[in-house]
């Protein structure tokens, strides 16, 4: 992971929004990020050695929420080129599972209640 570059966010910054373009994943080394629907209620906060922005992974892959740092955030950044081109080394049968699995977790996110969230 070393390879990748490593950014920081200060407290209240956003990260991305929902339905920008998910051209970049996150790992978070330090910090606590909050993850918000569309009306900007947090629905789940992540920690150090999570991850997030997993859209990244699809080709042309929209931001379903909107990621803002909680305090201050220090994450590695990995385009998804990058992602993708780690996953094709790894295996190419890795590109479309994993593809499969975030198509299948949207859809389960799309369906959940708001009273769930």
């Amino acid at each position: 992971m070393s390879d990748f570059p490593t950014v920081a966010f200060e407290a209240g910054q956003r990260i991305f929004n929902a339905g920008d373009a998910a051209d970049q994943l996150y790992f978070i080394q330090e910090g606590i990020v909050q993850l918000l629907d569309a009306q900007g209620k947090v629905f789940a906060q992540i920690a150090k050695g999570e991850s997030f922005g997993e859209q990244a992974f699809l080709n042309g892959g929209i931001r379903g929420a909107s990621a803002q740092a909680l305090g201050e955030v220090t994450c590695i950044q990995i385009a998804s080129a990058d992602a993708n081109r780690l996953l094709s080394e790894a295996s190419p049968l890795w590109v479309p599972v994993f593809e499969a699995l975030l198509l299948q977790q949207n859809m389960h996110n799309a369906l959940r209640s708001p009273m769930d969230r």
